[in-house]
């Protein structure tokens, strides 16, 4: 290979030995750990606590439902036992009869409320322990395969960084000097140039830079500044 097709080489296998890197990295993330099952584990987790807290509200709830129950049925035998005798008394009485009914039948709504919240959550930590136990399960029988991946691409890596410091190794010193240059403050230094084209920003080359790529002379785009090379 020439000089710009050395250049332009390497330039196409440092985007892939950065692709694998990153594929490397995000697979061995992967298996290591599963942000799938954790998301799921937390929200196991929190369903029950939410589950726990609202059995102990329910019990609670259901203590104070039977205390005024208990009163109720208290109240309503003094009041039909015919002991009191005075109206004011039995007036007085009869309101409060009145008042722990009301009382009790919003109470025992709450409760039913809170006991059918308590089956919702039920339902939902079971779900959670379903899918959380499928999604363990699927990475485990995914990890193998995702190893040998891993390997394979690990692999390649080594063979593409190795071709890579080749490729740079062969390219002339200027062509390094203007690479590195370019690189050091443009994404992918290297442009093709089709049709008369940089293919990177679109401008036109002129004649003369024409000639100098066609003897395949280093040259640098006027408008973006990146090493031209023809496709």
């Amino acid at each position: 290979m020439n000089a710009p097709e050395l250049a332009l080489h390497h330039q196409r296998l440092a985007a892939r030995v950065a692709q694998l890197r990153a594929q490397i990295q995000r697979q061995q993330a992967e298996l290591s750990s599963d942000p799938e099952a954790e998301s799921l584990q937390r929200a196991l987790e929190e369903a029950t606590a939410t589950r726990q807290g609202l059995e102990l509200r329910l019990r609670d709830r259901d203590r104070e439902v039977e205390s005024r129950r208990s009163r109720l049925k208290a109240r309503e035998r003094d009041l039909m036992s015919g002991r009191i005798k005075n109206p004011t008394e039995l007036m007085k009485l009869d309101q409060e009869v009145r008042h722990l009914k009301t009382t009790l039948n919003t109470e025992e709504d709450a409760e039913l409320e809170l006991m059918e919240e308590q089956e919702r959550l039920e339902k939902e930590v079971q779900r959670l322990g379903r899918t959380l136990e499928a999604e363990r399960r699927r990475a485990a029988e995914a990890a193998p395969a995702l190893g040998e991946r891993i390997d394979r691409e690990e692999a390649e890596l080594a063979a593409a960084t190795s071709e890579l410091a080749s490729t740079w190794d062969q390219l002339p010193a200027d062509w390094q000097a203007a690479y590195r240059r370019v690189a050091s403050r443009i994404a992918n230094p290297v442009a093709e140039v089709v049709g008369n084209k940089c293919q990177a920003c679109r401008v036109a080359v002129t004649s003369n830079g024409m000639q100098v790529l066609r003897r395949a002379g280093l040259i640098q785009c006027d408008n973006c500044g990146r090493i031209l090379v023809v496709a």
